[in-house]
């Protein structure tokens, strides 16, 4: 397809020389060059590309396929006058031949290859004729022109590749300086575990702070509610975002090592580092605090709204015994609890996973089991408090699956 050089304009034809506007469109095209093409496709072979596209293209003359056409030029005169043409199929930036004076004239449509011509004669019908009959002579005339047009050529070719040559140059610069760059904020950056765009909004962990509206509980427990829960979307909006923490430790691994290297209780306290700067209470600047080791806690009226527990998989024992553990808190109705379980063994993690979602799901407290949408990123469950089923707690799974020179002993 014929480059464009302005989106107002026609596309330059194949035909063209137009070498001011060609280098225009090919620069553009080398700014343009995305960036995962720069780091992963070799730099000559992303240049000759855009020259290919964007240059003319050298001439090439069909000299065996050279035919003879007379057409009448008027039919006012008494015996109208005949043209014997010398025609020849051109493709290339075919006007770099035709301004050098060995062609008459230009039939072209389009990108297709164009007829070229060279008028010999403009003579009578008879005239002609006798032309065409002396054989010996006509060929000594097709021989000239044929040797002048490869002459001429030639010379259309060299002028071509002068402009090939310099528009690769330009865009050589452009797209070498560009791949350099590129190349070695990727190598910088693989080095240290650093990703060179922004996450998905999903796969962020949050900055702005948002407000756990305290004041509002309160109120609603003025007006006549006898029990609060956690409202649906805080409580989603907080499970996300240390979904979206646990997925960074999955992602970097560099980065985590420094941190998943400590234990549960430094993976805790960095959680609450980020809940603390995206949730604030009414009155105080914690809103979620740690108790014990490993846990993190939403307190409200000296009950426990939201519960994070933090644990490594040692075997389905070790893990009911963390669930029994989480579900023997004092809690309100309706009280939500994550359970960040991170795994080491990368053999079989689905296998883990499943294991743990067993554990869950066989756990005599259960009233419902959640159809997950991501299975290996996160399990829901619904179970009763311990001695009562009118207080439900909605437990989510959140696996983490790190690399095994990450985590440690705990």
């Amino acid at each position: 397809m014929a480059p464009k050089h302005h989106p107002l304009r026609d596309p330059i034809r194949r035909s063209a020389t137009e070498y001011g506007p060609r280098l225009e469109v090919a620069l553009t095209r080398a700014r343009e060059v995305p960036e995962e093409m720069l780091a992963r496709t070799p730099v000559d072979a992303l240049v000759d590309a855009i020259v290919d596209e964007c240059a003319a293209a050298p001439v090439t003359v069909d000299h065996a396929g050279l035919w003879v056409e007379t057409p009448e030029l008027s039919h006012g005169r008494e015996e109208p006058l005949v043209q014997l043409n010398l025609c020849v199929t051109v493709d290339g930036a075919s006007s770099a031949l035709g301004s050098r004076g060995v062609l008459s004239g230009a039939h072209i449509e389009g990108d297709k290859p164009g007829k070229w011509f060279l008028t010999a004669a403009q003579a009578t019908n008879e005239e002609i004729a006798e032309a065409m009959a002396d054989t010996e002579r006509l060929g000594e005339f097709i021989e000239e022109f044929q040797g002048r047009l490869r002459e001429a050529a030639a010379a259309a070719n060299e002028e071509i590749q002068q402009h090939r040559a310099d528009m690769r140059e330009q865009v050589m610069a452009i797209v070498g300086a560009r791949a350099r760059r590129v190349r070695a904020v990727l190598a910088a950056t693989d080095a240290l575990g650093i990703p060179v765009a922004p996450r998905p909004g999903e796969q962020r962990i949050p900055l702005q702070p948002r407000r756990v509206t305290v004041a509002q509980l309160d109120a609603a427990v003025a007006a006549g509610r006898e029990e609060w829960h956690l409202a649906e979307q805080i409580a989603e909006d907080i499970t996300a975002t240390i979904m979206s923490f646990t997925g960074a430790l999955e992602r970097l691994v560099r980065s985590a090592s420094k941190l998943v290297g400590e234990d549960e209780e430094t993976i805790r306290d960095f959680l609450l580092f980020i809940l603390n700067a995206n949730y604030q209470g009414a009155a105080t600047g914690e809103t979620f605090l740690g108790r014990g080791k490993t846990d993190i806690l939403l307190r409200w009226r000296d009950r426990d709204a939201f519960i994070g527990e933090c644990k490594f998989w040692h075997g389905p024992a070790k893990f009911t015994e963390a669930v029994d553990q989480l579900l023997g808190y004092t809690i309100w109705r309706d009280t939500r609890i994550a359970l960040i379980l991170f795994i080491r063994d990368r053999v079989d993690t689905t296998a883990v996973i499943d294991s743990a979602g067993a554990c869950l799901a066989a756990h005599p407290r259960l009233l419902q089991v959640i159809t997950p949408d991501e299975p290996t990123r996160r399990r829901d469950y619904l179970l009763h408090a311990d001695g009562d089923q009118k207080r439900v707690i909605r437990l989510s799974l959140l696996p983490v699956v790190l690399p095994q020179d990450v985590g440690t002993n705990s």
